[in-house]
């Protein structure tokens, strides 16, 4: 590789001020040493001003012979550095990973000594470094930013966050809390065992209500295989997550090495987009729900629950697992609606509805069909079972008694009952429509009764 001009002028110039100031000091020499006690006499002659300015040139010569050749390699070699990180640095400016392209030895230099010259490529090492992690922590941000945006999911973005930042830092675990009315639920959890234990810890509570990050390290006789698996941590770091003041829950990582600098600064520059990413999630969700809730009954509505009603249909199907539904109508509900008025309705529903939620499964679907109508979805119950389970809450209903001023209202309800696979349906629709028939011929035997489909 060829010198740059300004090196061969730099050098050029060190030449020329080397031979001068040997001149200079071949022709100072002679007056100094009779100060010395020399006799002027042997000094002032022309051979020993002539030795004396040969000496004083060729010391200036070898001088920068010297610097030729032990400092100047250096500098050639940090020339060469710096045109190879440029190369480098440009052929891979919008690739992820410089620590690979940027090897030992094409960007860095080797501290050979501990004077100034190795004390520059140290300062140089140093720099390529930062120039390196500079780099990576803006492709992670990065990251950070299309993998929040990717999805508004809170389970699914909150995974995908996760690891990220356990790829990104030194973790080896982490789990990560959502905040739900005072409470902690586990948005997404990798490698850490009991995170619903580790939800209701007092320290980690004490950390998100106070948003204060903190470190724990554990001495190696503390045993904490309660909490973590597959390794043993030497660090847990406690991240409160804030958005606008407010908590949005708590991340927590783990790590067999001890975190870094570089780690809590590259966590706390992706807290701040968590927590607006959390936020937005949360508000998805509960939008979410106002839309698939009915706004009176607080139970899904009938577009919603049909959706629903068709996952486990299909589930079923694909399954050969039994499904039942059942279609729910109160009886002679507009008497009541026309006698007490549409307030008093609207309790009766509200009151019979919270009635059959309390009775269900955690699994079963309980829908607003329409009006007065409710529809039940019982997956894992066949039409025994779901007849069964009709008729408990017939008689609950049965038994139910409603105030209104004084006056003890009763209530009683008329059920059809359907099921696959006994019932020939093709669709989630017949299976509707066949629990409806049964519905139509209970009303028709003298209500509050359950009819199933044959």
């Amino acid at each position: 590789m060829k010198m740059p001009r300004l090196t061969r002028s730099i050098l050029t110039d060190l030449l020329l001020y080397m031979m001068g100031f040997g001149l200079f000091a071949g022709l100072s020499y002679p007056f100094f040493m009779p100060l010395f006690g020399v006799d002027s006499s042997s000094v002032m002659t022309p051979l020993f001003w002539a030795s004396s300015v040969c000496a004083g040139v060729s010391m200036g010569i070898i001088n920068f012979l010297w610097v030729h050749f032990t400092v100047r390699p250096h500098l050639r070699l940090l020339a060469d550095r710096m045109h190879s990180i440029k190369l480098v640095l440009s052929k891979n400016m919008y690739q992820e990973d410089w620590n690979s392209a940027c090897g030992h030895q094409s960007c860095f230099i080797d501290a050979a000594s501990d004077d100034e010259i190795g004390m520059s490529a140290q300062a140089f090492n140093a720099l390529v470094k930062s120039l390196v992690h500079a780099h990576d922590v803006e492709f992670a941000l990065k990251e950070l930013g299309q993998t929040l945006s990717s999805s508004l999911e809170l389970n699914q973005m909150g995974e995908a966050a996760l690891r990220l930042m356990i790829a990104r830092t030194s973790s080896s675990a982490g789990c990560l809390f959502v905040e739900d009315k005072g409470r902690l639920t586990v948005a997404a959890n990798l490698g850490i065992q009991n995170a619903e234990k580790l939800a209701k810890d007092p320290f980690v509570l004490y950390c998100m209500d106070l948003g204060r990050k903190d470190i724990i390290s554990l001495p190696e006789d503390v045993e904490v295989n309660a909490l973590l698996t597959q390794f043993r941590p030497k660090e847990v770091l406690i991240v409160p997550i804030r958005y606008k003041d407010e908590n949005q829950g708590v991340l927590v990582l783990a790590t067999a090495m001890g975190y870094h600098q570089e780690d809590h600064e590259l966590v706390d520059m992706f807290i701040q987009g968590l927590g607006l990413a959390m936020s937005n999630a949360l508000t998805h969700d509960r939008l979410q729900d106002l839309a698939a809730m009915d706004p009176l009954t607080a139970i899904y509505n009938r577009r919603f629950g049909l959706n629903k009603l068709r996952e486990e249909f299909l589930r079923a199907q694909r399954g050969q697992l039994p499904l039942s539904v059942v279609m729910i109508d109160l009886d002679h509900f507009k008497q009541i609606n026309d006698t007490y008025g549409h307030l008093m309705g609207d309790r009766v529903l509200v009151e019979i509805t919270e009635v059959v939620r309390n009775t269900l499964r955690d699994e079963d679907v309980l829908i607003r069909y329409g009006g007065e109508e409710l529809l039940l979805v019982l997956p894992g119950a066949d039409l025994k079972m779901g007849a069964s389970i009709a008729d408990r809450i017939r008689r609950l209903i049965e038994d139910m008694v409603i105030i209104n001023e004084n006056q003890k209202l009763k209530v009683t309800a008329s059920m059809g009952v359907s099921a696959v696979p006994r019932a020939f349906t093709e669709n989630e629709l017949q299976l509707i429509k066949a629990a409806d028939d049964a519905l139509y011929q209970a009303k028709a035997a003298g209500r509050n009764r359950v009819l199933s489909t044959r």
